[in-house]
Formats: structure tokens, sequence, C-alpha cells
């Protein structure tokens, strides 16, 4: 008969091993953990600061003249009763205008590239756009922070 020894870990070191190896998982939880909730953390706050600004962006359409100052132009005037500025610029705060409830045209023309309004006060925007007599047009205002004003008017 073949005499076969066998020696199996005393139970100090499985106990050792057993906790290096809870540790060691626990530690890499606790890790994941924390990188997670520091990238959800960021996000909320982003988020929460595009809202605290969009709440602050308020202005309004007061006038549109069209033909003014030269015929094929319409001039609209906005006042800003928020508590930063708006601004309008390509891409990022749009004006739009047509004669449908829903205008989608972009202006051409505009003078500026961006215009700010700043809190409290008034500013106009003029810009080339062909209207008709007795035709009632549809000014669409999207703020930088995503507010919209809808204005219409009878040329």
């Amino acid at each position: 008969m073949i005499k076969r020894s066998r020696r199996g870990v005393s139970p100090v070191v499985a106990s050792i091993i057993l906790i290096a190896v809870t540790l060691s998982v626990g530690l890499a939880l606790w890790g994941f953990v924390i990188g997670e909730a520091a990238m959800s953390a960021g996000a909320m706050g982003e988020s929460t600061a595009s809202n605290v600004n969009n709440l602050r962006e308020r202005f309004v359409i007061t006038n549109v003249a069209f033909d003014y100052p030269n015929s094929g132009n319409v001039t609209v005037w906005f006042y800003n009763n928020g508590a930063i500025n708006t601004q309008f610029k390509e891409n990022n705060g749009q004006i739009f205008i047509g004669d449908t409830s829903n205008p989608t045209d972009e202006p051409t023309g505009w003078t500026l590239t961006s215009v700010t309004v700043e809190v409290k006060k008034s500013k106009s925007i003029t810009f080339d756009y062909t209207t008709n007599s007795g035709y009632t047009y549809y000014i669409k205002a999207v703020g930088e922070f995503g507010n919209v004003v809808l204005y219409y008017q009878e040329a």
C-alpha cells in the first residue's frame, strides 16, 4: 500500500488568507463605488448649475418692426427681466422667424454675430427678412440656457 501524506493548511494560515481575500475584494468594491459616486455627483452639479441658469434667464420680446430701418429688415426689441445676461448667438441662443406658430427660418444679415442683452436693459436686433403686408409673422427666441419666447405680429 502506498502511504500518502496529507498535509493541509493550518487553520491560522487559512483564516489569514480568507481575511486577506475578503479585504482586497472589499477595497476594490469600495474604490469602484467611490469613483461612481464622484462621477454622479459631478454630473448632478452640472445639471443643477444649468437649471439655476435656466431659472435666472428671463427675457421678453417687447416690439417687432417690419421694414425698419430699411425695406427687407426686421427689428426685434428684447428686454431682459432676469437675473443674468441673455445671449443670442449662433448655435447657442437662436432666433427664428416665419408665418407659422413654430417658425424654423433662421434670419440672415445680423449686424452682430453675438448679441447680449444685459440685466434690466433693452436691446434690438436687426436682420434681413422679406415680409408681406397683412401676414402674421411669428418670432421665436431661444435664450442661451434654453428659455423660449414666442411673439407674433402682423406685418
